[in-house]
């Protein structure tokens, strides 16, 4: 899911649901660091979030969803550290870090960023 939606945004064809795929796997990535797994993703994470932050804003003045080459570094980065932190654990912690990411965001945390 996250591979196609960096292939469709890097052609330019990307959609809000794209989007939110990517945020999602940076949001869980971010999740899994907090629980002690990852912690050299930090930098990854915090440069793909603001890319997909950036990319929300004009998405918003021009309807086309994309990156600048910055943040698909980042995002593919991110991908990376992503897969190796799902393989690391088992399937009910990584289950468990889903919930906690849901919770994390309907919490609206000051750390919740809402576009």
């Amino acid at each position: 899911k996250e591979l196609v939606a960096m292939d469709l945004i890097q052609k330019g064809q990307g959609t809000l649901d794209d989007w939110r795929s990517l945020v999602d796997m940076v949001n869980l990535c971010e999740m899994f660091i907090k629980r002690g797994v990852g912690q050299e993703a930090l930098n990854d994470c915090n440069a793909a979030h603001e890319s997909l932050r950036l990319a929300a804003i004009r998405f918003k003045k021009t309807g086309k969803m994309g990156l600048d080459g910055i943040g698909l570094k980042a995002i593919k980065e991110v991908y990376e550290w992503h897969s190796l932190q799902r393989t690391s654990v088992n399937r009910s912690m990584y289950e468990q870090i889903i919930k906690d990411v849901e919770n994390h965001i309907k919490s609206k945390a000051k750390e919740v960023v809402m576009i």
